[in-house]
């Protein structure tokens, strides 16, 4: 999916309609974004997907768990009531937006580090994170994706596999996984892609995190 930069051109105006508009796939009649003419708040957003009928795709389909996502995240914090301007997509466990600022919020169902396994170099930055019940959020850096260089996708292969991790579903082609900073510096977005090697590796990992923390 092909993220656009984000922009704070909005109006104040009260008076003009914010219902969501659908932009979909010609191709395929997929939803590849839904925006608003100006800010909303993430929990309005949320309430928009679970009464659209046009925004079915990913967990989104879902109508109770977006209902979920509501309710666990009114009794998390102030989150709900970040702006945003865009959903910019739904996966299977996951609905990210954009928020005027250009950062990401992404809300999903359950943790969405495989194994609760630590962030590492070569996820996305996150700036907060938090959750409430089965229901995360991360607030992230904004990744650009426009005309990646399908070899990036092999250097954030081996940047998995030199953290000790192994690559899953990231193929040669996945480009829609990854993404570069206004850095320069390429990142996988969707942690699911980075895994424990075995449950075996898990629990040794977390067993040497536990050990350093009693030592210090």
């Amino acid at each position: 999916m092909k993220i656009n930069a984000g922009t704070n051109k909005y109006t104040k105006n009260r008076n003009i309609s914010v219902n969501p508009r659908v932009f979909t796939d010609e191709t395929r009649g997929d939803v590849q974004s839904v925006e608003y003419n100006r800010p909303v708040t993430l929990k309005k957003a949320l309430y928009d997907i679970k009464q659209s009928s046009q925004i079915d795709e990913g967990v989104a389909s879902d109508k109770p768990i977006v209902q979920r996502f509501i309710d666990d995240l009114n009794l998390s914090g102030k989150i709900l009531n970040k702006k945003i301007i865009k959903m910019l997509g739904s996966g299977s466990s996951a609905i990210t937006f954009e928020t005027p600022d250009g950062k990401v919020i992404k809300i999903t169902d359950g943790n969405h580090f495989p194994l609760n396994r630590p962030h590492a170099v070569f996820d996305v930055p996150v700036y907060k994170k938090g959750h409430k019940g089965k229901t995360y959020y991360y607030i992230e850096e904004k990744l650009y994706q426009h005309a990646m260089p399908v070899f990036w996708v092999d250097s954030v292969r081996d940047m998995i596999r030199d953290k000790g991790y192994r690559p899953f579903d990231l193929y040669e082609y996945d480009t829609h996984q990854i993404g570069i900073s206004k850095n320069g510096k390429i990142y996988l977005l969707d942690p699911e892609c980075a895994r424990y090697k075995n449950i075996f590796h898990a629990l040794f990992d977390k067993t040497k995190h536990l050990l350093k923390k009693i030592k210090f």
